[in-house]
C-alpha cells in the first residue's frame, strides 16, 4: 500500500487593533437603561457592528441580573464582546470574556443632563450604500476621503484627523481621532477628539449638521443657532462647551 502523506497547512496569526466603545452601568440600572435609551432614541443603530466592552467597576449585581443586562443591551443592537473590572461570577462559558489593556480615550458617552439639553439625531436608513473612494493619506496619521460620504456610512479614523473632500450627507457619520475637515456641505453626524486630542475642532464650507461632537460634548441640529446654517464653520471645545464660531 501506498501511504498518502498531506503536508500540513501552515497557520497565519495576525494581530490586529481596533476601537471599541466602553459602556459603564450605573445603579440602579433602570435608570441607566433610560438614560441610554434617551441616547439611542435618536440614533438607534449607533452601537451596531461596533466592538463594545462592559465596565463593570461601578456595579455589583448577581449573575442574573448580569444575564438580563447583557440580554437588555443586544435588545438594544449592542452586543457585549468583552467585561473589564467583573467579579469572577460573572465570567465564565457562554458570558464575555474578560479583557484588560485597554487604553481610555475621549469617546462618546452618554450624556448627563445639561443647561442645554442636546440629543442624537435620527437614525441612518437601514441599507448603507457604497462607501467613497479613500485617497492615499498625505500623512500617517491624516485620512482624506475624496468624494462624498453617503447616507448610512460610518466611516472611524481613531489615528488622527480626517478631511472630507465633498459632501457628508444626512445619517452619515465621520468618528476621528483628531480634528474633521469637510469641503462640501456637512449634514450628517461628526465626533472629533476622540483619541483625547485637547486641540481637535471641526470645520466645514456649509453647516447643516445633525450632529457636533467633541470630546463627549455636543449639540445636534435642534438647538444649533438657526443663523449658522449653511455657513463655513468652526468648531472647538473650550472646558466642556462647544464653541461654535462662522468663518464667513
Amino acid at each position: 500500500m501506498n501511504a498518502h502523506v498531506t503536508q500540513a497547512q501552515a497557520l497565519n496569526f495576525k494581530a490586529r487593533s481596533l476601537l471599541a466603545f466602553a459602556l459603564e452601568p450605573g445603579e440602579p440600572l433602570a435608570d441607566w437603561f433610560a438614560s441610554l435609551d434617551a441616547w439611542l432614541i435618536r440614533s438607534p443603530t449607533f452601537f451596531a457592528s461596533k466592538p463594545v466592552i462592559l465596565e463593570m467597576s461601578g456595579v455589583e449585581i448577581s449573575l442574573k441580573d448580569y444575564r438580563r443586562l447583557l440580554s437588555e443591551l443586544a435588545r438594544r443592537h449592542i452586543r457585549v464582546m468583552g467585561v473589564e473590572n467583573a467579579s469572577a461570577t460573572l465570567v465564565g462559558p457562554h458570558l464575555p470574556p474578560a479583557v484588560t489593556g485597554g487604553r481610555t480615550v475621549n469617546a462618546p458617552t452618554t450624556p448627563e443632563e445639561s443647561a442645554e439639553p442636546v440629543g442624537e439625531p435620527a437614525s441612518p436608513p437601514a441599507a448603507p450604500e457604497p462607501t467613497p473612494t479613500l485617497a492615499k493619506p498625505e500623512r500617517a496619521n491624516t485620512l482624506i476621503i475624496d468624494g462624498n460620504v453617503r447616507s448610512g456610512q460610518s466611516i472611524m479614523h481613531a489615528g488622527g484627523d480626517v478631511t472630507v473632500v465633498g459632501r457628508v450627507a444626512s445619517g452619515a457619520e465621520i468618528v476621528a481621532g483628531g480634528s474633521v475637515h469637510v469641503y462640501g456641505a456637512l449634514q450628517g453626524r461628526v465626533i472629533a477628539g476622540i483619541s483625547g486630542e485637547p486641540g481637535a475642532r471641526i470645520f466645514c464650507t456649509e453647516a447643516r449638521a445633525e450632529l457636533l461632537c467633541i470630546g463627549g460634548a455636543y449639540v445636534t441640529a435642534e438647538n444649533m443657532n438657526p443663523q449658522i446654517e449653511g455657513r463655513s464653520l468652526e468648531v472647538r471645545l473650550e472646558g466642556d462647551e462647544l464653541k461654535l464660531r462662522t468663518l464667513d
